[in-house]
């Protein structure tokens, strides 16, 4: 992130001004993520995240140190990983589904924040359009706040496609794997699956900025386009009142 933005040209206050603006969208869409593991996780019946201090929107909280560097810096990074003891969970029968729903619910968390974030981004630019003078401190304010929600829709849609991966330890992996055989999950082959895939999406994301081929971005863009469309029609429709 940084890095491109070194790149692009800008002056120093226009850098420390997307800067701003991007560590927030960064920082919320995170937290937002890992709050809603641990949140239904809570829900479910087991509360260890809360033992632990995630139970929180504190960004604080579900920073990780090393992810979190190579996120400022690179715009490749990740959250620390929420924990939570699957034997407590209880609210439902099933045991599979709850570790579901505990899965899937950042990717879901995000899906909504990246909705409401693109209406409000939406609807200050209805409202202000015409009506502030962009160059006044207020019109300024207003196009901070706009930029800020849209850059947090764009990076919450992101996370949610990142984390769709069939890659371990990703939660679209967690959710596959709650559907494989059980006598699948005990092999050996299974057990050096998990152990050595990870390293798979490091090897893409180096290949995608030493060759230009840019492989674990195209397939993430797949990922998010229908989450996108929804997004997009929700706010073409808002956009249409003013």
């Amino acid at each position: 992130m940084l890095i491109n933005l070194l790149r692009s040209g800008l002056g120093p206050k226009e850098i420390v001004f997307y800067g701003i603006v991007m560590f927030f969208a960064l920082t919320l869409s995170f937290s937002i993520h890992e709050y809603m593991h641990a949140a239904v996780a809570n829900w479910l019946g087991d509360p260890t995240p809360g033992n632990m201090g995630r139970l929180t929107l504190n960004p604080l909280a579900h920073m990780d140190l090393t992810g979190t560097i190579l996120l400022l810096v690179a715009g490749f990074g990740w959250g620390k990983p929420v924990m939570y003891n699957p034997n407590r969970l209880n609210k439902f029968r099933s045991p599979r589904l709850m570790n579901i729903m505990v899965h899937l619910a950042g990717v879901t968390g995000n899906f909504f924040l990246a909705l409401i974030s693109g209406i409000i981004a939406t609807v200050i630019g209805g409202l202000s359009s015409g009506r502030v003078d962009p160059n006044s401190n207020a019109g300024i304010a207003v196009t901070a706040v706009a930029l800020a929600f849209s850059y947090t829709m764009e990076f919450s849609l992101m996370l949610l496609a990142f984390n769709l991966l069939p890659i371990p330890p990703l939660d679209g992996f967690h959710v596959l794997e709650e559907l494989l055989p059980y006598k699948l999950k005990m092999t050996e082959g299974y057990h050096k699956f998990e152990m050595f895939a990870p390293y798979g999406i490091w090897v893409l994301f180096i290949l995608s900025y030493t060759s230009g081929l840019n492989v674990l971005s195209t397939v993430i863009s797949w990922i998010e386009l229908p989450f996108s469309l929804v997004i997009t029609g929700a706010c073409s429709l808002i956009a249409q009142l003013f």
